[in-house]
């Protein structure tokens, strides 16, 4: 069998090699050579030792192999998305640097996905989430199309979603840890997220790229390896035993604020979940956490979607009580109340109340970080060390580890008494207060 054959183009030889494997030719290579001896020549090299590219030798068994890829290429169906997938390819392994490809059913405006995507109302994720019963709330699509509209969508302006790649979010997220300006505001102010900031960020636009993924929208998931940032967060504060006996024995301008806090305190509740609680939720020693408010979802189910009882103390029982009667709005509406009857106080009356109260006792909150969260950190921190943080996590409802959760709604009432007299030991110094609000 013949080895190559030999024509002229313009004085110049070229040689087509034969595929020793399948007897086909191969694409026609110039030798750079007008004299038919120094082509021979040319070619008897690159059949002996290989054939030079780019600084480089490839075998003749290489060049077969990429010739045949390159011929099924031409007769196989190909859409755009397949084709995508091919310049991906050759991109990641940088054999190439070009756009992709700008058709399929990715050839959509990216931002316009993204803010689709996170719309409360006709998000197809969203209602797939709720479909397979999965909580996702109107407060974080909110929160999601904010970080979308502040970050993702003056970066990607003018991108369409199937051609965002690995590399544009890895120097995506690089951009968000450098300084910005605020121009929105007067002077020089700079603003640098912190790691944790920064993640939040991304997850606002790795879901959706993720679920587009997924729905066969992009060909690949260009989330896939990335790297997400470390760094130590801010610890919230969190008061002294002697310092939450000062404040609860102190004056407060709001007792709602006042009860509210002494409620968290005591239990470990979100703000949300305090807000929610009405009559029918409180028992004789025990309260039941069955729903959480916020100004966007209204009243649900509590973080994680679960019920959950806590220990009641018969001095905070009488506080809500003392509240309920206060209410203008009877005792069908939120013990909490607000203006209105169908929608509890503003969360942040509680917020104001504490600091007011803690600046009053000489403690400056801003400084020490301390918010209405930093209850539910002091219930935890002072009973770890009376109880196992399983028992904790039952009444608190953390889930942060998954060993807690065949267990969070089998919470038992040996578990409860167990926890509720710790905890009368533990607030002992809480709940004995002379003045209160």
């Amino acid at each position: 069998m013949r080895r190559f054959y030999l024509h002229v183009r313009k004085g110049v030889y070229y040689a087509e090699l034969i595929d020793p494997a399948t007897g086909q030719k191969l694409t026609a290579r110039s030798t750079g050579r007008t004299s038919r001896d120094e082509a021979l020549i040319i070619v008897a090299d690159w059949l002996n030792n290989g054939i030079p590219k780019k600084g480089k030798t490839q075998t003749l068994e290489a060049a077969a192999e990429v010739e045949l890829m390159l011929r099924q290429i031409k007769h196989i169906n190909l859409n755009s998305d397949d084709a995508l997938r091919i310049v991906k390819l050759l991109r990641d392994r940088q054999l190439i640097d070009v756009s992709a490809v700008k058709h399929g059913k990715g050839s959509i405006s990216f931002n316009r996905f993204l803010k689709s995507f996170w719309n409360y109302e006709t998000s197809e994720y969203i209602k797939e989430k709720h479909a397979h019963g999965q909580s996702i709330g109107k407060m974080h699509a909110k929160d999601s199309i904010g970080k979308v509209k502040y970050y993702w969508l003056p970066y990607f302006e003018g991108r369409q979603l199937n051609t965002i790649t690995r590399d544009d979010l890895k120097a995506f997220s690089l951009s968000l840890s450098m300084p910005k300006e605020k121009p929105e505001r007067k002077g020089l102010i700079v603003d640098k997220l912190s790691p944790n900031s920064i993640n939040r960020v991304m997850t606002a636009g790795l879901t959706a790229l993720k679920w587009a993924y997924r729905e066969g929208l992009i060909p690949d998931d260009p989330t896939n390896g990335l790297i997400h940032f470390s760094g130590k967060t801010k610890k919230r504060g969190v008061l002294t035993e002697k310092e939450a006996e000062t404040l609860f024995n102190s004056e407060w301008k709001d007792k709602r604020a006042y009860t509210a806090s002494l409620l968290a305190c005591t239990t470990g509740m979100r703000s949300g979940e305090v807000l929610a609680v009405k009559k029918d939720d409180i028992e004789e020693f025990t309260l039941n956490v069955r729903h959480s408010w916020n100004d966007y979802d209204g009243l649900k189910s509590p973080k994680n979607g679960e019920s959950r009882k806590v220990p009641l103390y018969p001095e905070v029982k009488i506080k809500l009580q003392e509240l309920l009667k206060d209410s203008p709005h009877g005792e069908d509406g939120y013990i909490f109340y607000g203006a209105m009857k169908d929608k509890p106080i503003d969360k942040n009356v509680l917020l104001n109340g504490l600091q007011e109260a803690l600046k009053d006792i000489g403690i400056d909150y801003k400084e020490r970080r301390i918010v209405f969260h930093s209850w539910r950190h002091y219930y935890a921190a002072r009973m770890a060390d009376k109880m196992t943080a399983e028992q904790i996590s039952r009444v608190t409802g953390h889930k942060s580890k998954a060993v807690f959760e065949e267990y969070a709604d089998h919470i038992t009432e040996k578990n409860l008494k167990e926890v509720g007299k710790v905890g009368a030991e533990v607030f002992s110094n809480i709940l004995q207060f002379k003045k209160g609000a």
